[in-house]
């Protein structure tokens, strides 16, 4: 049984029967707290830190973003985690925009969403938007066929191989859980997952069953980001994360 089932078992357990959305101030220890303004720049490294920048080592190069339900946080915590993982290390890093239905990612650095061009004969940094030194952006179309539809995962599998030799780190910004099984697909072709829960939206059974579906699925889940949370949280808690 994983942490993260045990985290929402236990959310389940404190907030009771007749609360049916996920509680505001929580925080595990496998639960990293996200503001929604520049007060969490230090959890948001803290985030980077611990999944990207680990010297334990086996730390992941290409991880999925995606929410429980439509309107989720998964895109502006990818875009925060993105432009503080770049200018915290030198390698290269890029982001990819794979909510075919909403693309927030392309919206928050108002790029377009179909972005890289249609040139397949450039080469990879040439089709897409250099956001910074060695930050990156690509839009939707790079992760669809011909039809605009998600490609396979074998087809996946391929071009997500060919980018770890173009780039470090690749983050991709998945449609949520509940909307469509395109964040399974993309996990399963990604090193790990990073479920993203709104915590003044997410209920907590459809953040459960949206845990359980990345698990039939075979996906990694690093963990579960708490996000826009409303409450403050103390510092002697901040330690325990």
């Amino acid at each position: 049984m994983s942490r993260n089932f045990e985290l929402l078992k236990q959310i389940e357990s404190d907030v009771g029967a007749k609360d049916q959305r996920m509680p505001a101030a929580t925080a595990r220890a496998d639960v990293k707290p996200v503001a929604s303004n520049d007060a969490g720049e230090e959890e948001i490294l803290r985030l980077v830190q611990s999944t990207f920048l680990s010297t334990n080592g086996g730390a992941p190069q290409q991880v999925v973003f995606c929410g429980v339900d439509s309107e989720n946080g998964s895109s502006s915590l990818c875009a925060s985690v993105g432009r503080t993982l770049a200018a915290n290390c030198s390698q290269s890093v890029c982001l990819v925009d794979a909510n075919l239905r909403s693309p927030r990612l392309s919206g928050i650095f108002r790029v377009d969403s179909t972005v890289p061009s249609p040139d397949r004969s450039a080469s990879v940094r040439e089709q897409w938007v250099q956001i910074a030194g060695n930050l990156w952006l690509a839009g939707t179309d790079l992760l669809t066929d011909d039809r605009g539809s998600l490609l396979l995962l074998d087809p996946l599998k391929r071009l997500l191989t060919h980018l770890r030799g173009v780039f470090e780190y690749v983050l991709i910004d998945a449609p949520g859980i509940s909307v469509s099984g395109d964040a399974a697909t993309l996990g399963q072709a990604a090193d790990a997952a990073v479920l993203v829960i709104d915590a003044n939206s997410t209920r907590k059974l459809a953040a459960r069953k949206a845990k359980d579906n990345l698990d039939v699925a075979g996906v990694r889940l690093l963990g579960t980001v708490l996000y826009n949370r409303s409450l403050p949280i103390p510092e002697w808690l901040y330690k325990r994360l």
